[in-house]
């Protein structure tokens, strides 16, 4: 550490490079110390990194180190308006990458230098002469691998957890002791060394003790090493990186079946205030492990329920019908029965990963739902969360006459594997996986973490991988990574790829967390290189794939393998009454086998129909509503939950959507292209999230509001041309579109791609061949909108 005063007499005297980490702008407009170089700390800190914990690639940090005009045996001196922790994350990196020259901490940073009235900043920057800087790990580097800190806490070193203390006492490594940076403080300022000597003995940290610093930013900890080591604490290491997931399965806070207890016992002692009052409001993300996402409404719960491979039987079905009938219910201060003007109440939703969701839950009920689900096999356990999800499958699996590999066996394996596994539900995020055995893509490979289609190897049936797929920010089609899996091995491949998930992926930035940007930073093949060393089994090439089309959805009859037929019913937006769905499941145990199939368009298929039951399933009342023949418009609506709901909503979906889809085949029939089109593939999402997948559509939309010179609403940004069949994504072309001229700007543009298309020519394609610039020029022509029907107004 060094005071204000004493760098003011080094840098009059020349014998110290003064270094600013603050942001580029803050350096060239708000002015800095006179003479300092400017290394921006968003450059040498990468929480994206695969490289150890956050710590940049040596040539890149002597790259910026270069341009800066600093020798290796310069002495530094940093500065930030932080506090302290991100100039201390660079002289740390700096010590690791083997910098000569002394390094010091300005105290106080930015704020200390200028107490004094007779110190300024200035804007005039230095013109340094670039350097020969070269940067190598140190042999001896204080940093230490996740071996060395499980070696640490089982040895005599003394491990330091340098999170919030909130943090710190949710969960933590055994043994260790808590000790923030800001404790270190006093008005900004480091404390007196005797203040900080007596500190840190109560905290049972002394000289003669190793010290293992980790933290989940490394910045924080960067500060604690600078002052222990400016105390004169010789030993001491730290961990890059996060340790959560360790942290967490030690956590009895993060064990699923106690999450479960604790729900249980709240539902029978105060419900959501006393669970709340006791265990914090951070239990809130806790139950998503366990299926419970706490909706908008405060004390009301989504409560998302699994189907692996979208596979229910009728008894399990009739049973989530009857809970959502019973308990997915609004109060009264939340409008009741007429809470909604198109659905009701007592409604739920089948997703886009083969779940169902239902609305209004409260913690008084859970243990009574979680009885019923008990006693027909069903469960909630990582439904949600940053687990291995639920597994999507091919909706027509068993059935379809060119199925390749049965899927049953494979998705049950791998739900089974992972179901209440501690160590698996506590990844960086999410794991999405798919498995389909037909040839067509019916689970969506593209978009998954791990994507299995079917494949041959020496006249053995299997599957091909593809990794690294999602949507949201940063969309990626996954990779093939030209590697074959028997059915047998496929749950190990999981339990592999999420081994390295943990090792590698970054619990600490949530924005470049997924999966994908793993294997982007990778790259296909040396992820495949990586993961084959954490699978139990030798990596092999196919010889051939076997999947040829893509297929959108299962709506329509369609003939089984054994002759029969099963039914794919449209259910628009994926939301139904739960009687509507217990319905159902009598008569998939009436007229069928006793199963229900759930989609990734939001579907349900009925199957097992032999002539006679198919012409009586197609009489029923209940596909008036839900029909296996809808308008193009109707067939291809996708949404998410919405703001209905959802904390992150900022247009309503579902009611929006049902409205819009009814008005546009209205018009489709009556402009004559209705029977042009089986599916007009229009996908809204609340947000900026892809809940409803809107890369993938024709049209896709996320939520926005739009402001102007005189007015403000609700809006949506636009997209053409998305096909998964392709591995295309939609190009978004025009951002806050009014929510109401959406109608209006599909049809208009429906009206251009069937005058301008060339026979055969898809929607996709024609939005492929088009320019951006004509496609933006029709879109915002924004012909007049139409009034919406009365009853459905939504915001």
């Amino acid at each position: 550490m060094v005071s204000p005063s004493r760098l003011e007499a080094r840098r009059e005297s020349d014998s110290v490079t003064v270094v600013d980490v603050r942001e580029e702008r803050d350096y060239e407009e708000l002015g800095h110390i006179p003479g300092a170089v400017s290394v921006p700390a968003d450059r040498f800190r990468d929480p994206s990194s695969v490289a150890d914990g956050e710590l940049p690639a040596p040539e890149e940090f002597a790259t910026l180190l270069c341009e800066a005009g600093i020798d290796r045996t310069d002495d530094l001196v940093a500065y930030g308006d932080d506090g302290g922790p991100l100039a201390a994350r660079f002289l740390l990196t700096a010590a690791v990458y083997g910098h000569e020259g002394s390094l010091l901490l300005l105290d106080g940073g930015l704020d200390a230098w200028l107490e004094d009235d007779d110190r300024s900043l200035t804007t005039a920057s230095p013109s340094p002469a670039p350097t020969d800087y070269e940067a190598t790990l140190r042999d001896d580097a204080p940093i230490i691998d996740r071996e060395g800190v499980e070696a640490a806490v089982d040895g005599d070193a003394t491990v330091v957890d340098t999170r919030t203390a909130a943090e710190y006492e949710q969960s933590r490594i055994p043994g260790a002791v808590h000790l923030e940076w800001t404790d270190l403080l006093a008005d900004g300022r480091l404390r007196s060394e005797g203040a900080l000597e007596d500190l840190l003995a109560e905290r049972g940290i002394t000289r003669d003790d190793r010290i293992v610093l980790y933290c989940n930013t490394a910045r924080r900890l960067s500060h604690t090493f600078v002052t222990l080591r400016h105390l004169g604490y010789e030993t001491v290491e730290f961990y890059e990186g996060s340790l959560t997931d360790w942290v967490r399965a030690e956590a009895p806070e993060w064990d699923l079946v106690e999450l479960q207890d604790q729900v249980r016992h709240y539902a029978a002692n105060g419900g959501f205030e006393a669970m709340v009052d006791e265990l914090g409001e951070d239990v809130l993300g806790r139950l998503k492990l366990i299926g419970l996402y706490h909706q908008k409404q405060r004390g009301y719960f989504m409560l998302r329920t699994r189907a692996p491979g979208g596979r229910l039987t009728a008894e399990q079905a009739r049973t989530i019908g009857e809970v959502a009938d019973e308990f997915a219910r609004a109060p009264e201060e939340y409008g009741g029965p007429d809470q909604n003007p198109v659905f009701g109440d007592g409604f739920l939703d089948v997703t886009t990963r083969q779940d169902v969701q239902m609305h209004w839950i409260e913690i008084s009920d859970i243990a009574e739902i979680w009885d019923r689900y008990d006693a027909v096999g069903l469960s909630t356990m990582q439904a949600c969360g940053n687990s291995v999800r639920n597994v999507v499958g091919c909706p027509a699996a068993g059935l379809d006459p060119d199925e390749t590999v049965a899927i049953e066996p494979v998705v049950e394996r791998v739900s089974q594997r992972f179901l209440g596994d501690r160590h698996y539900a506590n990844l960086p995020r999410k794991f999405k996986v798919s498995v389909t055995g037909c040839h067509e893509d019916c689970a969506r490979s593209g978009i998954q973490d791990l994507g299995l289609t079917p494949a041959r190897k020496d006249g053995r049936e299997g599957f091909v991988a593809r990794v690294g797929g999602g949507l949201s920010d940063g969309p990626r089609v996954a990779s093939d990574i030209d590697l074959f899996v028997e059915p047998e091995q496929v749950d190990d491949l999981v339990a592999a790829m999420a081994d390295l998930f943990v090792d590698h992926g970054s619990y600490l930035d949530t924005a470049v967390n997924r999966l994908r940007f793993l294997v982007a930073e990778f790259g296909p093949e040396k992820f495949r290189e990586e993961l084959e060393s954490y699978a139990d089994f030798a990596f092999e090439e196919p010889d051939e794939t076997l999947t040829m089309d893509y297929r959108g959805d299962h709506v329509g009859v369609h003939e089984q393998a054994d002759g029969r037929s099963y039914v794919g019913l449209n259910v628009p937006t994926g939301r139904m009454g739960g009687d509507e769905f217990a319905e159902l499941a009598e008569l998939a145990d009436d007229l069928g086998d006793g199963e229900l199939r759930l989609t990734p368009n939001q579907n349900v298929l009925v199957p097992h129909l032999d002539d006679a039951d198919l012409e009586a399933l197609l009489e029923e009342p209940v596909l008036e509503r839900y029909s296996p023949d809808p308008g193009p418009f109707t067939r291809g609506i996708v949404t998410c939950t919405g703001r209905e709901f959802c904390n992150y909503g900022i247009i309503e979906t579902k009611n929006r959507a049902i409205r819009w889809a009814r008005e546009l085949d209205d018009w489709a029939e009556s402009a004559g292209i209705a029977d042009d089109h089986e599916a007009i593939r229009v996908h809204m999402s609340g947000c900026s999230a892809s809940c409803a997948q809107p890369q993938l559509g024709d049209f896709g939309l996320r939520g926005e509001v739009y402001r102007d010179d005189y007015d403000s609403g609700r809006a949506a940004d636009l997209g053409l041309g998305g096909d998964l069949g392709d591995d295309e994504f939609i190009d978004w072309l025009v951002g806050k579109i009014p929510i109401d001229d959406v109608p209006a700007v599909v049809k208009t543009t429906m009206c251009a791609y069937d005058a301008d298309s060339e026979p055969g020519e898809s929607f996709t394609e024609w939005a492929r061949r088009s320019s951006n610039a004509d496609l933006r020029e029709i879109i915002t022509e924004r012909p007049a909108r139409d009034s919406p029907a009365i009853g459905t107004e939504v915001s």
